[in-house]
């Protein structure tokens, strides 16, 4: 192959992190990235989406300890011991702990009208994959920008709870993702990207 492009580049050298220093991220430096989450392509162009950046000790703690009790109550019904319980629990809430921002991504409940669709599942699916576009989007930047972050579909399993913790109103948004961001503690492990010809068919 020949020379990649630098934006190329660094696209493939983004990592999931999930430990953060505490360095504060600058505001400045978060909107960039925020900016280029909701600049992402969205079916009928839509941008059926609602973002929820959160910074405050308070509003962490807010939204961690909702996961939390519904994850534990969650792993609870499904049969988990107490010392799994207690290890995922430990886990989770130490990895959202020491992110300095925790983005909330949300997805508008009512959706377009679409004549060629027979049921709602096409444009909810559409509407899924445009927020999951600007979410991918905004790891890129913050990746490029010299932080990290990575990705938890955490707020699915509770999202009634994700909602009223965030302010945003569950009767129109539906949350989709959370995502970690901040100045990353640990140099993640090089991997082997894949290969072109392990994923592409070409017509």
């Amino acid at each position: 192959m020949n020379t990649l492009h630098p934006m190329i580049e660094a696209i493939l050298k983004r990592r999931s992190v999930r430990s953060y220093t505490s360095r504060p991220v600058e505001r400045d430096v978060l909107d960039q990235i925020l900016l280029a989450g909701i600049n992402a392509p969205s079916a009928h162009d839509s941008r059926p989406w609602r973002v929820a950046a959160v910074t405050s000790h308070e509003g962490k703690q807010r939204l961690t300890s909702a996961l939390a009790s519904r994850f534990q109550q969650d792993m609870e019904a499904a049969g988990f011991s107490t010392e799994e319980v207690e290890r995922r629990l430990s886990r989770s809430q130490g990895i959202f702990a020491s992110a300095p921002v925790l983005v909330v991504l949300f997805a508008r409940r009512s959706l377009p009208d679409n004549p060629l669709a027979k049921t709602k599942e096409t444009e909810e699916l559409l509407t899924a994959q445009s927020v999951a576009l600007a979410a991918g989007q905004m790891l890129l930047a913050a990746s490029h920008l010299g932080l990290a972050g990575c990705w938890f579909a955490a707020p699915l399993f509770c999202p009634d709870a994700v909602c009223a913790a965030c302010g945003v109103d569950w009767a129109q948004w539906v949350p989709q993702c959370l995502l970690t961001i901040g100045y990353p503690a640990e140099q993640p492990k090089e991997k082997i990207p894949p290969l072109l010809e392990d994923s592409v068919v070409w017509v």
